[in-house]
């Protein structure tokens, strides 16, 4: 099939979960194999450059923050297409000020008037990966979906004993408390894991989440790793997550981080429907209550007293899931 006629300058607007964020990457490498030579820019929140670096299917960055208006952070990229992969009204509006000719964005919230090509609103759970390539025919481009990659560009800053057998566990959930295992219950898990299996559990998170990870860190008796202050952005989760053995994650941006990297992952899935996040699917173990009839409520807090889809999971079935090899 012969690709449409590149434009010299394309605009990628991220979306603003750091999951979301990792499941644009087919979508990018898609983009670059058809269209080699289109210098093709990503706007998004400061930290996800980081986490996009390395990849040579992004030109360049630009970081949208509180320091200047949105739109006159993307009119830099002189672009002429943007692709709005957030379905909010004000990413649209920020494409449009910034008088970029040409938008393209799915219809949400009223927005058709700001877009000139609009896509379908996605009609129910789907995979992420696929909803963002769903772009490229909008393009003149072939639909097609590239494995989510990410790329490590530097060794861990984090110093990790050698021998040692990572398991990196992501207790927090930037979605809300209802994706989160209860404290208790973990602690169990990761001082078992560790006694029984002989993994040592790497703690890692987000800034906001920084107070669990310490709670976590200081109520296990057995040893520990995790970043300090100065080595939390994502350049150094990337490392770390691509040197160890298994993650053990909520449904959040590290599990879609370890995904891209190749690290397999153990995933606890509650109020959320596993289908938004299907990729990698070889890689990844999902554990979740399937008797449950309040399974993929999506509420942020659960309103039921004993919050079933994470206590249901148990310890030991979350220890039967994990691959181990006890030392000899």
């Amino acid at each position: 099939m012969t690709s449409s006629p590149s434009p010299s300058t394309l605009l990628v607007r991220l979306p603003n979960p750091l999951g979301d964020v990792v499941m644009t990457t087919p979508l990018l490498r898609a983009l670059r194999s058809s269209w080699p030579q289109c210098r093709i820019v990503t706007a998004g929140k400061a930290p996800y450059g980081a986490l996009l670096e390395g990849l040579d299917s992004v030109d360049e960055f630009l970081p949208l923050t509180d320091a200047e208006p949105h739109h006159v952070t993307l009119r830099r990229a002189e672009a002429e297409v943007a692709l709005i992969l957030p379905n909010s009204w004000s990413s649209a509006v920020a494409a449009r000020r910034a008088g970029i000719p040409r938008r393209i964005g799915r219809r949400n919230q009223g927005r058709s008037v700001l877009l000139h090509h609009k896509l379908p609103s996605i009609p129910g759970p789907a995979p992420m990966t696929e909803l963002y390539c769903d772009f490229l025919p909008a393009l003149g481009l072939p639909r097609r979906v590239p494995e989510a990659e990410l790329v490590v560009t530097r060794p861990p800053a984090t110093p990790i004993p050698s021998h040692a057998k990572l398991l990196a566990v992501a207790p927090g959930a930037a979605f809300g408390p209802s994706k989160m295992y209860p404290n208790k219950l973990l602690l169990e898990v990761l001082e078992r894991a560790s006694r029984e299996f002989h993994y040592t559990p790497l703690l890692l998170g987000s800034p906001a989440e920084q107070d669990l990870l310490e709670h976590l860190e200081q109520s296990l008796p057995v040893p520990t790793l995790r970043p300090a202050p100065e080595d939390r952005g994502l350049d150094e989760t990337k490392a770390l997550l691509a040197a160890s053995e298994l993650a053990l994650c909520m449904d959040n941006g590290a599990r879609h981080m370890a995904a891209a990297l190749g690290t397999p992952q153990v995933v606890l899935y509650g109020p959320t429907h596993p289908a938004w996040s299907a990729h990698a699917l070889e890689s990844t173990t999902i554990l979740k209550r399937e008797e449950l009839d309040c399974l993929g409520c999506h509420h942020k807090e659960c309103p039921l007293p004993d919050h079933p889809c994470m206590h249901r999971i148990t310890p030991q079935g979350i220890l039967d899931s994990l691959p181990f090899h006890v030392a000899e």
